[in-house]
């Protein structure tokens, strides 16, 4: 049998190792591996979550569902699952008395995945760099879910963190919550625009505690 030129034998053998750096290197790993990672972990999950334990007491109950607007390229499943325990998380607006539980369609708001884009179509103030909330809608920026944000990053956080904040800030928003800043050099409010930065705090994905009992139902 005849054999091929020693040069078409070499690149026919390292043609696959190429094609699989070329892959590796073209993929945003920082997200891929993230959603990639949760994707297995929703998998696994059972069907029936575990019951946490809350120091609060429910003063207040609030259903949503999840929609996307544009072309949306991340898991939804994982979007779905991270947002829940996002709103599951006993330092969340959870600490408020607030419950927050999703239902297929309708509810009382809607966590919206939005392409980028897209955002201006809410209101004209909303902008293709941020997320946003405009009425019924809590409106979550993809470029910040697969990537969180400049500031973010700067400081070393991780993007499960910022996926807290940005839900936890703009259902803030529709809790009622308006912009604040910083108070001396502690932990920043998770009302204040951290994506911007956070100035002397430290950033922080979840509500302060007088954050929390602003939203609490007596």
């Amino acid at each position: 049998m005849d054999r091929a030129p020693r040069p078409v034998r070499v690149l026919a053998a390292v043609a696959p190792l190429v094609l699989a750096l070329l892959a590796i290197v073209t993929t945003p790993v920082h997200a891929t591996v993230e959603d990639a990672r949760e994707h297995r972990r929703a998998a696994a999950a059972p069907t029936t979550p575990a019951v946490a334990t809350y120091a609060v007491p429910v003063s207040r109950r609030v259903t949503y569902s999840v929609t996307t607007r544009g072309r949306v390229s991340a898991p939804m499943k994982v979007f779905r699952r991270q947002a829940q325990e996002t709103f599951d998380h006993p330092r969340g607006w959870r600490a408020g008395g607030v419950q927050l539980r999703r239902v297929r369609r309708g509810g009382d708001f809607t966590l919206v995945l939005a392409a980028p884009g897209t955002l201006p179509s809410f209101s004209p103030g909303c902008s293709v760099r941020w997320s946003c909330r405009v009425g019924r809608h809590v409106v979550i920026n993809q470029l910040r879910w697969r990537h969180a944000s400049p500031a973010w990053n700067a400081a070393g956080r991780s993007l499960r963190g910022y996926r807290h904040l940005v839900v936890n800030h703009e259902t803030g928003h529709w809790l009622g919550r308006a912009h604040t800043s910083c108070r001396g050099r502690g932990r920043a409010p998770v009302m204040m625009q951290q994506s911007k930065g956070t100035g002397r705090c430290r950033f922080n994905p979840w509500p302060l505690p007088w954050e929390a009992a602003a939203v609490r139902r007596r």
